[in-house]
């Protein structure tokens, strides 16, 4: 007999450990048998061995036993129900431990005896999302009288009045239920606190008990992400995770955000971190063309596939991925089929309303001129009061050019005066912008039989942006199915195709055919509806299809200098079509109980075919004359995965485990471009034929190839079931660079809470993790390469300017870190506190080389940037009983980034104002300001206006000083609410929006009309007397009051270019989100089965970032003038972000 005489005080460590043992079925009739022998009989027909005290438990105790395939730990659960015994589960070991707080019990107690009058009782049991839980065990309380339910969830069992049922199951809450008159009880369970973050999936795509690990982690569940009421994966993830940072572009449909994990690693490298799905690496590519929103290729991903998201933040988690993981790992497990499980089905519904979040404050009060007088031949709006016009039609001359409308056949002539007073500032942004929708219609169906599962998901999304004639569709197909071929050989196989297709719209900031730039320069009293027309000379000439701006009321030439934002809208397109195929399959082999071999193979291809099509007559410099580019992106990767995992255990208290692994990777990339500009004829046909000419085409291909091999082990030990210790590596070998390189890392966790019992302290552990990973250099550059001359010196090639260095190195982050994770009363509260500090040394940059060399740039390794910081995390279920539960969760991080070395370089470019500075953090603002003097006031002229120091300088940090969020969950029967907040703290935002349509005279700030009560003077020396009512507005710099008027922001207070008072315009970046909040109310019951042949459905409304508070004005701090970048905290005529209310229908069948 295998039952021990002590009791084992710790079980042994197991990197993947898990419950699995404890899902095998056990069948068993043994009639009035001794514990003892019941125990035999389960160490005979199991795998298992029992373990406990002699005293813990009467072993002569007789109990009956009566079960059909019925799962181990309900099995124990029958047999200890009448004990003050309760268990736990490892690998093969079943512990017994005493109860807390149960009164003992003698060897004389006896069974219950049932009671008469019984109630055949019948009913299902589901899972948090109505799915039905085999298994799941149900027993009389104080009695073993119990049955499991079977593979649809069902059971049936007979009670009296007044028993009490009690249902269980691993990973989930505990139930109990008293019977009454209804012979139906149907049963949800809610998945406990403690096993939400139970299971961790590492890097290679493996499990491992969070308990049981140094490194630390954050976990976001599919329910989380459903709830935040986003289209796309990456914005579904924000305010979730301590030390995660989302940054949005705007809210374009589908435009790509980015991720950023404790703080910036790097300059002009990857800023990304690495993305696993389902054990292999996917790309999330963010490749920009022209001018339009980035796509994160992430957001390829249905949200409603994923079942769970590890984000990975430090380098010991990561290194098995070696150069690939400096910017972190987040790792997505996407949904499964369940053996033994009747097929279900999930039909859900979604429809949206975006509204624009924040709209700048524009003046309706003065017309376009200057000076107080109506004039078209300005860009500013410093013209006339438009309430002092006459009101009459306007006086135009009708003897010369004119401009008849395509759109409502209404002529325009010149203005000889402006006599009306409409104003079109709201119906021009109305013309403009609208409310987005989009439609989602999503349909799982998963199940299984004895040896084989399914997962099935087809997904439709149809999004119309605020933007008119912005839209995003998205069509999702997965199958993931698992055939359990024998008992030891299992086949995992993935795969999934996405369609996204899209017609965006150019919307850069820094160009004339921004939609913002464009809208908000136009003056108040001009109407954008006619924008395309016939155009008549004063000679008779006629130009069909031109452009009619307020900068070219008549369409008088073909540069309208500012686009029209309907032409922007209606007459510029770029569409894209992104067809994608994600395969992984995966065979398992568990040849023994200790020995495990992965064999896992993965692809990923895209292909985004996309153009850009410009008429002539569009606002764009050279392409006035027309413009079409169409290119071809096509992107795979192939990866290929060999593990083998082994486990021993040398003695109760003493267990090893290794992982050894290689690891094959092929990434290609090919993008072609070609490009006709000008047109030949004016055309809306997006054709190779719109110019013949040879000069007027160009074309382009780039081509590059990574490949890199790796092998990699992670060695485990466990001491006393308390310290557990993981050392890994891995070794790389990269097409990028020469040589190979290590990264290794070490973490330790002592569960320190095993030493005493404590009603307060339920766990409590301390770790540490120390790691090195890198950054690859980009392909080619260790040598100097050849570039085409096809538009230069007749078409031949040249030496690149950028030197190739052949003793490129990659990146290396090292990092380590601190922490402890603690749960307090019973696990009802959880807290995690970690501190973390990073450099990354040999930074990969172009810097610029001596003219003398003959090249302009030098690519090396030169800089080093440093990271360190705080993340919290708290989580606590404050009630918890069968009709009501409230938890609350909290997450807090503060990230100190700083750039140590550049190597004697004063800047490095990120994007626009941004830069790397030496002494500064990354993405500091670096540009012109107000001259200071020593102590860093305003150095004022004679005047008392501030000087302008054109002399670039740094002048804000956009990092915040810490980020958090809060989050609350109520359940009270069949009704959920939840909510979650999102806070940034500190960090500046420049605003050069702002600065320009001061300078423009369009903004609402620069329309008041101020009567002066003392002489003042205005930036040019001009006085004006006291009694005087002027346009503009008061301030004082430090040396008493001054007139800010049209002479001030036009010139070095606003307007355009860099060479402007930028620091005054900064603003303190703070801001805090409704991220979300749902209200929603499930419906279930015998009754709706039995008419609807529902299990289930559940109606709920989202607000999605309803409620933002802010200082800053006119915009969303969270939009991006740089879109997908390290770059951030400007905005600069950036489209808009929006808010949303979703109302979603589920349905489970």
């Amino acid at each position: 007999m295998k039952i021990s005489a002590l009791f084992l005080l710790v079980a042994l460590f197991q990197l993947n450990a898990n419950n699995s043992y404890s899902q095998k079925y056990v069948s068993m009739k043994m009639e009035n048998a001794s514990i003892a022998s019941v125990f035999e009989k389960i160490e005979e027909s199991t795998d298992y061995n029992i373990l406990y005290k002699n005293s813990t438990l009467d072993l002569d105790k007789r109990i009956s036993v009566d079960v059909e395939k019925i799962k181990i730990d309900s099995l124990m659960d029958l047999i200890l129900a009448e004990s003050s015994v309760s268990y736990e589960i490892r690998r093969k070991l079943i512990i017994l431990v005493e109860k807390e707080n149960v009164p003992e019990r003698t060897s004389t107690q006896t069974v219950k005896e049932l009671k008469p009058n019984f109630i055949n009782i019948t009913g299902t049991v589901t899972d948090e999302n109505n799915s039905p839980l085999p298994g799941v065990s149900i027993i009389i309380k104080g009695t073993i009288k119990g049955v499991s339910s079977d593979f649809d969830g069902n059971y049936s069992i007979e009670a009296s009045q007044g028993d009490v049922l009690v249902y269980s199951y691993i990973g989930y809450q505990t139930k109990e239920i008293t019977v009454g008159n209804n012979p139906i009880v149907n049963v949800a369970l809610d998945p406990s606190v403690s096993s939400l973050d139970e299971v961790i999936v590492t890097a290679i795509g493996t499990k491992q008990l969070k308990d049981e690990s140094g490194s630390t982690s954050s976990s976001i569940q599919s329910e989380n992400i459903a709830k935040s009421g986003e289209s796309g994966v990456i914005n579904a993830l924000a305010g979730k995770a301590s030390g995660v940072r989302i940054g949005k572009s705007n809210g374009d449909p589908g435009a790509g955000s980015t991720i950023q994990i404790r703080g910036a690693n790097t300059i002009q490298g990857a800023s990304q971190p690495l993305i696993i799905l389902d054990g292999i690496p996917i790309s999330n590519d963010n490749i920009g063309t022209g001018s339009l929103s980035q796509q994160s290729r992430l957001d390829d991903i249905n949200p409603k596939d994923i079942a769970s998201v590890q984000i990975l933040k430090g380098a010991s988690a990561a290194a098995l991925w070696g150069s690939r993981a400096a910017n972190g790992v987040i790792v997505i497990t996407t949904k499964s089929g369940q053996l033994g499980k009747k097929p279900s089905v999930q039909f859900s519904f979604t429809q949206s309303y975006d509204y624009i979040n924040v709209r700048p404050a524009m003046q309706n009060s003065f017309g376009q001129g200057r000076d107080g007088v109506y004039n078209t031949s300005y860009a500013e709006s410093w013209g006339d009061k438009i309430s002092d016009r006459s009101g009459e039609p306007d006086e135009v001359d009708m003897t010369g050019e004119f401009f008849v409308s395509n759109t409502t056949g209404q002529t325009y002539y010149p203005v000889v005066s402006k006599n009306s007073r409409e104003t079109y500032t709201d119906s021009n942004w109305d013309k403009v912008f609208r409310i987005g929708t989009f439609s989602q219609h999503n349909v799982s169906v998963n199940g299984g039989g004895q040896r084989a599962s399914y997962f099935f998901s087809y997904e439709n999304l149809d999004q119309k942006g605020i933007i008119e004639n912005y839209d995003y569709k998205r069509q999702n197909v997965r199958l993931n199915t698992k055939f359990q071929i024998t008992d030891w050989l299992t086949w995992n196989n993935r795969v999934s195709y996405t369609n996204t297709k899209s017609n965006r719209i150019e919307q850069a900031g820094n160009t004339t055919n921004g939609i913002l730039l464009g809208l908000l320069r136009a003056a108040p009293d001009f109407d954008i509806t006619d924008y395309i027309g016939t155009y008549t000379a004063a000679n008779g000439d006629i130009t069909a299809n031109r452009q009619r701006s307020y900068r070219r009321q008549l369409g008088e030439a073909e540069n309208p200098i500012y686009n029209n934002p309907l032409w922007t809208v209606n007459e510029q397109k770029a569409p894209n079509d992104v067809n994608r195929f994600i395969i992984n399959p995966e065979l398992t082999i568990d040849p023994t109980n200790w020995l495990k071999v992965i064999l896992r193979g993965g692809m990923d291809f895209y292909t985004d075919s996309r153009s850009q099509f410009y008429p002539i007559g569009s606002a764009s410099g050279t392409r006035s004359g027309g413009y079409w580019s169409q290119t071809d992106i096509n992107s795979k990767e192939l990866n290929l995965d060999g593990i083998v995992i082994a486990t021993h255990d040398f003695s109760n208290d003493f267990g090893v485990s290794g992982t050894l692994g290689v690891n094959f990777n092929d990434r290609k990339r090919t993008i072609n471009d070609n490009t006709i500009s000008p047109f030949a004829v004016d055309s809306r046909l997006t054709t190779t034929d719109l110019n013949p000419d040879q000069a007027a085409t160009s074309w382009n291909r780039n081509f590059q190839r990574i490949r890199s091999n790796r092998g990699y082990g992670v060695l485990g030990l466990s001491l006393y079931d308390q310290i557990f210790v993981n050392v890994s590596g891995a070794l790389e070998a990269s097409s990028t660079i020469k040589g190979t390189f290590f990264y290794p890392s070490v973490d330790l966790a002592w569960q320190f809470s095993d030493l005493f019992d404590s009603d307060f302290l339920s766990f409590g552990k301390i770790r540490a993790a120390w790691g090195k990973v890198g950054i690859q250099p980009a392909p080619y550059k260790f040598e100097t390469l050849a570039t085409t001359g096809f538009s230069n010196f007749g078409g031949s090639f040249m030496v690149d300017s950028e030197k190739g260095n052949p003793d490129l190195k990659p990146e290396i982050k090292t990092e380590w870190e601190i922490g402890s994770d603690l749960r307090f009363l019973k696990d009802r509260i959880a807290l995690g506190i970690t501190y973390y500090s990073n450099e990354t040394r040999d930074i990969l940059f172009a810097v610029k080389a001596n003219p003398s060399s003959g090249y302009s740039f030098n690519y090396k390794n030169a800089a080093v940037i440093e990271n360190k910081g705080w993340e919290i995390d708290l989580t606590g279920k404050l009630i918890e009983n069968e009709d009501l539960t409230l938890s609350l969760n909290t997450n807090f991080n503060n990230n100190e980034n700083m750039v140590v070395d550049i190597a004697g370089a004063e800047t490095v470019d990120i994007g626009g104002t941004s830069k790397a500075v030496k002494g500064y953090p990354m993405s500091s603002f670096f540009l012109p300001g107000t001259l200071r003097n020593e102590d860093n006031s305003i150095a004022l002229d004679a005047n008392g206006f501030p000087q302008l120091d054109t002399d670039s300088r740094v002048l804000g940090d956009p990092n915040p000083d810490w980020r958090g969020g809060v989050g609350m969950q109520l359940n009270y029967k069949n009704l959920d609410f939840s909510f979650l907040f999102e806070h940034s703290q500190g960090g500046d935002y420049i605003n050069r929006t702002r600065i320009v349509l001061y300078g423009f005279g369009v903004h609402e700030d620069v329309s008041q009309e101020v009567t002066l009560s003392e002489d003042l003077v205005n930036v040019n020396g001009d006085i004006i007397p006291a009694g005087t009512t002027v346009r503009g507005n008061i301030a004082d710099f430090g040396a008493g009051n001054v007139l800010l008027d049209e002479s001030w922001y036009r010139g070095i207070g606003g307007g355009l270019g860099f060479n402007k008072t930028n620091d005054l315009y900064i603003e303190d970046a703070t801001w805090t989100k409704l991220r979300n909040v749902t209200l929603g109310y499930t419906f279930s019951g015998i009754k709706l089965s039995k008419k609807l042949a529902l299990d289930s459905f559940r109606i709920s409304v989202t607000g999605r970032d309803l409620i933002l508070w802010t200082g800053i004005k006119d915009v969303d701090p969270e939009t991006n003038n740089y879109g997908v970048s390290n770059a951030f905290g400007m905005n600069y005529f950036n489209n808009p972000g929006t808010r949303s209310i979703l109302f979603n229908l589920q349905a489970n069948f």
